[in-house]
């Protein structure tokens, strides 16, 4: 009499159903292994960078003095000292308040704006040589046109950081809404949609990685204008601090402030790069059958 064959219980289809399963399972791991190395790695040489920033910052004072560079431990304790007797954020918030206006400012009308002009070619075409000069034209060059209408305070100011800030959203936005998918256009013209449910549920959802591009680009411009404004009108705010701490040679005070900036801007930038990724995730591109 043969023997039966010895089984571990479980049986071949199950067990291949098993061995697939884990596969995949091992397969989705992996992209998520190699992001993490990789963000580990991007952290890695972010903190090599700035250790050997803060190490030539200590060099530089070593061998040219404090009215060259002034060493990283100082700027520290001087940072420190501003934040503790409020001369920070005080002047962060002036700062912010003018940032903060004319970034809405712009962003408001620059994407409004850049959806008109997107959306009706026709009115784009007539419109493009004026929107360029303009844009061409450095924004410091309207400062004495703005004083005489605006005066030197908070107005103003606010009105030059939309100048300097409007063109890039505006622009990014007239792009978007001009180069919308055109499968995704037709399909919606296939099935009847009106011109303006073609408009507002198509195209401007389609352009939102566009407009996000450009509101990250108009917020750095922003910071820019901000500290222009403070230092050609009345001086305050940041820039106001980093002109009277230059003007007496307080180095150690000037570049507290510059970090101060630096800091702002960077956390503004990930705060746009964030919502970029979060609204751009769904855009749908028929190109790679997604």
């Amino acid at each position: 009499m043969a023997e039966r064959p010895k089984t571990d219980g479980t049986a071949p289809d199950s067990r291949g159903a098993t061995e697939g399963r884990g596969a995949d399972i091992a397969a989705s791991r992996k992209p998520v292994a190699k992001r993490a190395r990789s963000r580990s790695g991007t952290v890695i040489w972010q903190l090599c960078i700035l250790v050997a920033l803060i190490a030539g910052m200590k060099l530089l004072n070593a061998t040219s003095g404090n009215l060259v560079m002034p060493s990283p431990g100082a700027v520290f304790w001087r940072s420190v000292e501003m934040w503790s007797d409020r001369t920070m954020p005080r002047a962060l918030g002036e700062s912010f308040t003018v940032l903060g206006l004319g970034f809405v400012l712009a962003a408001t009308t620059g994407i409004l704006i850049g959806i008109l002009l997107g959306g009706f070619p026709f009115l784009g075409r007539v419109l493009d040589p004026f929107v360029n000069a303009v844009n061409a034209t450095p924004s410091a060059a309207f400062i004495p046109l703005i004083i005489v209408w605006f005066g030197l305070y908070t107005e103003a100011k606010v009105i030059l950081v939309w100048l300097a800030a409007v063109f890039p959203i505006l622009i990014n936005t007239t792009a978007g809404i001009a180069n919308a998918n055109k499968d995704l256009i037709e399909m919606a013209q296939s099935f009847g949609a009106p011109r303006r449910t073609l408009f507002w549920q198509v195209m401007v959802p389609d352009a939102l990685p566009s407009i996000l591009s450009g509101l990250r680009i108009g917020a750095a411009i922003c910071i820019v204008g901000t500290v222009i404004a403070e230092l050609t009108m009345a001086q305050s705010g940041l820039g106001g601090l980093m002109i009277k701490a230059g003007n007496r040679f307080q180095m150690d005070r000037y570049f507290a402030v510059v970090l101060v900036m630096m800091a702002l801007g960077s956390l503004i930038t990930i705060a746009l790069r964030l919502a970029e990724r979060q609204f751009g995730r769904w855009r749908v591109d028929l190109r790679d059958g997604g």
